[in-house]
């Protein structure tokens, strides 16, 4: 959200237990965090004392740093220590802990080990190999029917600003995942989303910029162009899965204004020839986005999932924050709702954690007070973590929770379905039918259900009008399974 270090700070024992998960998900996200948990005295080392646990090596699996501060005077140290971790390539958690009696002890200032401000950690808007960026820059000038997918690392850099120039400088098809998204808006003539597959297939150079060839990409099987140039923060990830023509390594946006300006001192840029390119595609996506739109305007009643997210898509406006959390009815969502500018999309990352929507949405509403925060919940994920709304109330951090109710964990049920048949679907994924919108009663806010089709969007109106937190129940079709649930992408 702000580009900068998150810190939490726990008890030991089950107040670092507890945030395994946060931190296991802020790992794969590339999240940099400092989490500071306790431990009992040095003095009671091995002896059974209260909350004793091997923190550290519980956490060190799914951080990049964590370790025990051994002494008083060097606890700034330490934070500095695991602050330069938590950006060292991919940014990413750190973890220290701080036993008892190191934590109470006072020491003389003058014998206290504190980095300066400012002066503890280098930049990190490194453009990698000068070479590689010539590389890069002789592809792209040459390149007839080149492609981009812009991913999490381009928000992270906050080099959204600079990735729109240099796609619309060199005129190249562009396609966004996961934090990426936004960076161009919907109408954007270089937004692409529903023919990301033609693209790839028949691109002569793509080029992946800050998201790994993991299971969203087909572990890179999905990127069958001649040329792949591969951009990202972490060497390690550079070629992982796949092989790869060029990759650079350094902070994205710096990498990608580099290479822009590295394509000025070429009498030709190549982007007046990418016209026809550009326009085929466009026919493909305005074709694609046509038959689809049956589907996004279905009145069936119970209500289908595009249609909740075909109506969130409108609902939302030029600043809205929207969170993800949920299985199948994110995963519609997610091909359908489009952020109108970078930095206003939140998901759990591939991770895939369920329950983060109710921390992100007062994350997101903390740091942006002045915009609006959308959350979409399924309705398993809303029902792990939605009680801390409360929380979200009393510090005044308003949002609109949305839940996609239809009664069951359907991204599970549809493979149990798929592999042992429809009498067994239902074993431990059912929920029951909740009238979440009760729930509002309780805390004295604007909650309601909705059950036609017709009356989402003036439900989300009401709820926005409310002020305050608000709960919309939408009841959606049980049996309607998402595009991505129903070819098991996930797990290919």
């Amino acid at each position: 959200m702000t580009g900068g270090m998150g810190c939490a700070v726990v008890t030991a024992g089950p107040g670092t237990t507890n945030t395994t998960t946060g931190i296991a998900n802020a790992f794969r996200a590339e999240s940099p965090m400092l989490l500071i948990g306790g431990q009992a005295a040095l003095s009671q080392h091995k002896m059974g004392g209260l909350q004793d646990l091997a923190h550290v090596d519980m956490m060190r699996p799914i951080t990049k740093f964590a370790t025990s501060v051994p002494s008083t005077e060097r606890i700034a140290d330490f934070v500095a220590m695991a602050a330069r971790e938590a950006f060292n390539g991919s940014f990413g958690p750190s973890y220290l802990e701080i036993p008892r009696d190191v934590l109470d002890f006072k020491v003389d200032l003058a014998k206290a080990v504190i980095p300066k401000p400012g002066a503890y950690r280098a930049s990190t808007k490194s453009i990698g190999d000068p070479a590689g960026i010539e590389a890069l820059a002789d592809l792209i000038v040459h390149a007839k029917k080149p492609a981009i997918l812009l991913g999490q690392q381009v928000w992270t850099c906050r080099g959204s600003e600079i990735a729109r120039e240099f796609v619309e400088k060199l005129n190249i098809p562009t396609y966004m995942n996961g934090a990426g998204r936004g960076t161009l808006g919907p109408d954007h003539p270089l937004n692409f989303q529903l023919t990301r597959r033609d693209a790839f297939g028949e691109a002569d150079l793509t080029i992946i910029v800050g998201t790994p060839f993991d299971f969203r990409l087909g572990y890179g099987k999905s990127v069958r162009s001649k040329t792949v140039v591969q951009i990202d923060m972490s060497y390690a990830t550079v070629g992982k899965n796949r092989d790869i023509s060029l990759g650079l390594v350094g902070d994205v946006g710096a990498i990608l204004a580099a290479v822009q300006q590295a394509t000025t001192g070429r009498g030709d840029n190549g982007a007046a020839a990418r016209k026809e390119w550009v326009a085929s595609l466009r026919a493909k996506e305005d074709a694609a986005v046509a038959a689809r739109m049956p589907k996004l305007l279905n009145d069936a009643n119970p209500i289908h999932p595009y249609r909740l997210a075909y109506e969130i898509d409108q609902f939302l406006g030029d600043d809205s924050i929207f969170v993800g959390d949920g299985g199948d009815v994110v995963t519609f969502a997610g091909n359908v709702v489009r952020p109108k500018g970078p930095g206003l999309w939140m998901d759990p990352g591939p991770l895939g954690t369920l329950g983060v929507g109710t921390g992100f949405a007062m994350a997101a509403k903390l740091a942006n007070p002045n915009k609006e925060v959308v959350a979409l919940f399924g309705d398993g994920s809303f029902a792990m973590t939605g009680f801390d709304m409360q929380t979200a109330i009393r510090f005044k951090l308003p949002y609109i929770a949305i839940i996609g109710n239809n009664s069951y964990m359907n991204q599970i049920r549809y493979g149990q379905i798929q592999k042992y048949g429809p009498e067994r679907g239902n074993v431990g994924n059912y929920l029951g039918d909740i009238n979440f919108e009760k729930f509002a009663d309780m805390l004295d806010i604007h909650g309601e259900a909705v059950r036609d089709p017709k009356e989402i969007g003036p439900a989300l109106r009401r709820a926005r009008a409310s002020g305050t937190c608000a709960i919309v129940n939408v009841w959606l079709d049980p049996n309607a399974y998402a595009p991505g649930t129903e070819n098991q992408t996930m797990y290919k």
